[in-house]
């Protein structure tokens, strides 16, 4: 069973007299960087000269480029995105780095599988909060904290844990739950949840209703625009995810139960198909792949991008989305 830390495992004295640089001032940089200052936390922000340089300077922090911000600090928080990151580190955070200091990432990707060419001089820690940044914030605001996986990749001071800890606290973790876990742990959960193929199931079952003969109003409502899944989501975290179903009807806890499970054959079929991507996850096939495609110009993924969203779904799910006053695309 994994190790379980809590408020008063963390020590935010810690942190006393050090400065914390934000590598990145996105949606979890931004939360991040307000909980740590709203916590005492001496705090730099680091970015390139962009719309989020302006909103960390208007948010009132002390902003620099990377390479300045990691001179001021002694703690470095990694939040700019997994796939630009190696470059980063390489060119603005590692001719800055000094023996003793510590790097933190909120993925474990890059640690994983290599990408970032640490010195042995520091620590490498991994703080990788289970919601998106707005979550961070309003959780901490709120004060009842949110789960985070955390880990320690390497230990070059020997106190590596406390001052993980203390970042942990920091940011308001250990208000609601942090994990033990590792970086390779974290990347072979975050990117199995990605890749199972979520998406595709919701509108394989949309096309299937409107095909039986549903209306597409009512194959999506049943299925996310309602927002009930987001409901029933909410009551697994307290009830458990099959002990959410005395909730429902009989009727529904008897398709969901019984007439929901896969025959013997089918459940070693789809067993079979989520083992082979967990083992391109662990052997590197897919952060092969997937380097290959951003060296490429990311053709395929903006081929599928546009694919699907050329499916006649799409269209009927913006008019209905409108209509309820809930539409917003980004990008």
């Amino acid at each position: 069973m994994a190790k379980l830390f809590f408020d008063p495992d963390g020590d935010l004295s810690f942190l006393d007299g050090k400065t914390v640089s934000v590598l990145g001032y996105g949606n979890q940089g931004r939360a991040q960087a307000q909980n740590l200052r709203d916590s005492g936390v001496s705090v730099v922000v680091g970015n390139t000269r962009d719309a989020s340089f302006k909103a960390a300077v208007a948010d009132g922090f002390e902003t620099y480029e990377v390479d300045e911000a990691v001179k001021k600090a002694h703690y470095h928080l990694l939040l700019v995105p997994d796939e630009v990151m190696p470059q980063v580190f390489e060119q603005s955070v590692l001719p800055h780095l000094n023996s003793g200091q510590a790097i933190v990432v909120s993925s474990g990707y890059n640690v994983t599988y290599g990408f970032l060419k640490y010195p042995a001089n520091v620590d490498v820690l991994m703080v990788a909060p289970r919601t998106i940044g707005t979550g961070v914030r309003s959780h901490f605001l709120d004060g009842t904290g949110f789960p985070s996986l955390i880990g320690v990749q390497q230990d070059a001071t020997g106190h590596a844990e406390k001052i993980m800890l203390a970042l942990t606290k920091g940011i308001g973790s250990l208000k609601k739950c942090a994990i033990e876990s590792s970086c390779d742990e974290e990347t072979l959960c975050d990117l199995f949840n990605e890749h199972y193929g979520g998406l595709y199931q919701l509108r394989r079952a949309y096309e299937l209703l409107v095909e039986a003969g549903a209306s597409p109003e009512a194959a999506m409502l049943e299925f996310w625009v309602s927002g009930e899944g987001a409901d029933v989501g909410e009551v697994m975290q307290s009830h458990g995810l099959f002990g959410q179903v005395v909730l429902h009807s009989r009727t529904s806890q008897y398709g969901q139960l019984v007439t929901g499970r896969l025959t013997a054959d089918e459940e070693e079929a789809e067993r079979k198909r989520l083992r082979k991507l967990i083992a391109g996850i662990k052997d590197g096939t897919f952060a092969r792949e997937w380097t290959l495609e951003q060296q490429a110009g990311n053709p395929m993924l903006n081929l599928v991008y546009k694919q699907t969203m050329s499916h006649p779904m799409v269209g009927e799910e913006e008019r209905l989305l409108r209509v309820l006053g809930l539409f917003r695309r980004e990008g």
